[in-house]
């Protein structure tokens, strides 16, 4: 083949060349390679220029890994025909027998008329730069099976916000391949925007990521997403941008939790706390939160209303807002009880009751009856207090009206009644006045005698004496009956009060072929009561029991006083064998009654006279008639209505 150019002088221009030179005729038949080059392989150039005549193989395909020989023989056979560029990597085996990656690069030489003299090419290792990269895919398929794995949906964007994958959480959730780390997505942003995000929300998600994908700022929103099944769920999206060591945006990471769940508790607390507050504030009463230490931390809007105060006018950082709650509003003469015993109740634990006077907004004094509970957690510990107070002004004036009312009704209930105690009065005052009539006869007849008999006649002037004070003590009783106001208390023996009432009235009960039976306990201590008051109770229910026997004529007409003991003090029974008690639930309020003269107050006063000593009363059918029973407390001080009508206690079926 004809040259212009020697293989001399090639051999020496390759032999110059940095890196691996090597040197080949227009056809493709290899002319020589560099000396550097040959020990770079270990390859003899004798042989590096043979060539196979039959297959037309090149001896050089011995270095080449078996892998690469044909393509690269392809690729250089092409060039030489297309007279083009020829740059190929491939694998060579070096003198040392291991195979490393080359990058081996030709280029025609022509002279001035474009004809081809020679090809000219040189040879770079690139193994390591081809080790690491191949390095870098392996930890990069690792990181993506790691992020596969993850039961975190994430996706993936380039610098500029375009989808390049999601892993497959993301792909399960929502049912949509945006690809993987060696396949770049073909959708759009926008596209799969609108493929996975709620049509409402479309807007405002696309606006967001998009001004931090322009800005580099972090993305964080909560919308709803597409889910395989085609539902919508509630999702935290968030998006941080990955940058290089020059700062430099490579990629944005984010991730998609589905907290649908926890939306929908959520909204579930919320719609019960406005119902709760709904219910607060809607309810007819004064509430009021305060912490396990007792500050008041909330009022309700009827409190505030009602006070005309709030927690922030009263909160400062220098007085206990508590201490300031009860200065700015509680009664100067209740202050002192109510804070000691709201103290007391945060200290342990205990519910809370009291009634005190409160001052209202307009400036006025009202009576209120305030309960506060505390509220604990599974542990037991108080996390906060809850109070309720409501307004009784109304209704402690209406108790008072009728406390009154009650004491002007027995009085008239001891005077309608005085009729039917008659016959019993007459009884007892005839018997001492009998006697002193026949003790002064006899004293009169013993001083005519003849000698006058001192001895006998003055033992008949004591017995004077003694039955006028007996008969005075009878008129001091009844007189006691109708006086405004009753005895003071005084310690005495309940059994000698059942005796004296069942002895006035023996005549009453006699004469309706009644008998009356005691079952008194002799162990009874004695109690503080005011006897004229238990003795009206007593007259009362023996009375009633009485009455309930007038039709009954089968059976022995039997009354039966018991007596014994309670916890609190004592306890009476009356008990009858009548026909029993009809609408028992209701004999104790005023003014039922079911006799057609009666007025229906007896049985009301009894109780209010029992609740005024600590005591309860109530009524029950037995097997054989009926029984009234009422305890009295030995604990019970006495109680002036007058000087605190906040103690006076209304009967409870008033």
């Amino acid at each position: 083949m004809a040259s212009t150019i020697s293989v001399e002088e090639i051999k020496a221009l390759v032999d110059a060349m940095p890196g691996l030179g090597w040197a080949a005729w227009p056809n493709g038949d290899f002319i020589c390679q560099s000396a550097s080059m040959e020990e770079y392989t270990g390859f003899p150039s004798s042989r590096f220029v043979e060539r196979e005549p039959n297959s037309g193989e090149f001896a050089w395909s011995e270095l080449l890994h078996g892998d690469d020989y044909p393509r690269l023989e392809r690729a250089w056979l092409d060039a030489v025909g297309s007279q083009g560029i020829f740059d190929v990597a491939h694998r060579v085996r070096t003198g040392a027998g291991s195979f490393r990656w080359l990058r081996t690069a030709a280029r025609a030489q022509t002279d001035s008329a474009g004809t081809i003299i020679y090809w000219l090419g040189t040879c770079l290792d690139i193994h390591d730069a081809v080790s690491e990269m191949q390095a870098s895919k392996e930890r990069e398929k690792a990181l993506q099976n790691f992020i596969d794995a993850v039961p975190v949906p994430i996706w993936a964007a380039d610098e500029v916000g375009d989808p390049l994958y999601f892993n497959q959480a993301l792909k399960s959730q929502v049912g949509i391949d945006a690809g993987d780390a060696e396949h770049r997505s073909s959708l759009t942003l926008d596209e799969v925007l609108s493929k996975v995000i709620h049509p409402e929300d479309l807007q405002s998600v696309s606006e967001a990521l998009k001004a931090a994908f322009a800005g580099g700022e972090r993305f964080k929103q909560k919308y709803r997403q597409v889910r395989a099944d085609g539902s919508f769920r509630w999702t935290a999206g968030e998006a941080n941008a990955l940058a290089d060591k020059q700062g430099t945006i490579v990629r944005w990471l984010g991730v998609a939790h589905d907290i649908d769940d926890e939306v929908s508790a959520q909204t579930a607390i919320l719609e019960r706390e406005a119902r709760l507050a709904l219910i607060i504030e809607t309810m007819p009463g004064l509430l009021w939160v305060s912490s396990p230490d007792g500050q008041p931390t909330y009022f309700s809007r009827q409190l505030e209303e009602w006070s005309g105060l709030t927690i922030d006018q009263i909160a400062r950082d220098d007085v206990d807002t508590l201490t300031a709650i009860i200065e700015a509003t509680i009664h100067p003469e209740h202050r002192q009880e109510v804070e000691a015993t709201i103290r007391r109740s945060f200290e342990t634990g205990e519910p809370w009751f009291r009634r005190f006077r409160q001052r209202r907004f307009d400036g006025t004094w009202r009576w209120l009856e305030a309960r506060m509970e505390p509220l604990r957690d599974d542990s037991g510990r108080i996390i906060q207090w809850y109070g309720l107070q409501v307004d009784i002004e109304n209704e402690f004036r209406a108790q008072e009206s009728l406390r009154i009312s009650q004491e002007k009704l027995a009085r008239a209930s001891s005077y309608a009644g005085m009729a039917e105690l008659s016959a019993s009065i007459a009884h007892e005052l005839s018997q001492p006045l009998a006697a002193v009539i026949m003790s002064a006869d006899a004293c009169k007849r013993w001083l005519d005698s003849d000698p006058p008999k001192i001895e006998k006649a003055r033992h008949s002037a004591d017995c004077v004496v003694r039955d006028a004070n007996l008969a005075s003590e009878v008129v001091r009783r009844i007189r006691a009956l109708f006086q405004r106001t009753s005895e003071e208390r005084q310690i005495v023996d309940i059994n000698q009060l059942v005796h004296s009432v069942t002895k006035l009235m023996a005549d009453e009960l006699k004469s309706s072929s009644i008998r009356l039976e005691l079952d008194l306990d002799s162990s009874l201590r004695q109690l503080s009561v005011d006897s004229m008051q238990i003795q009206q109770v007593l007259v009362n229910l023996i009375h009633n029991a009485a009455e309930c026997l007038a039709d009954v004529t089968d059976r022995e007409r039997l009354v039966t006083v018991k007596t014994s003991a309670s916890e609190a003090g004592a306890r009476v029974e009356v008990t009858d064998v009548g026909r029993g008690i009809k609408d028992i639930e209701r004999i104790f309020m005023p003014f039922f009654t079911t006799k057609s003269s009666g007025l229906g107050m007896g049985l009301s006063i009894c109780e209010t006279i029992v609740l005024s000593h600590g005591g309860r009363i109530w009524a029950e059918n037995t097997a054989t008639g009926a029984r009234v029973l009422f305890t009295l407390d030995d604990q019970t001080a006495e109680i002036s209505t007058k000087q605190h009508p906040e103690a006076f206690v209304v009967p409870a079926s008033v």
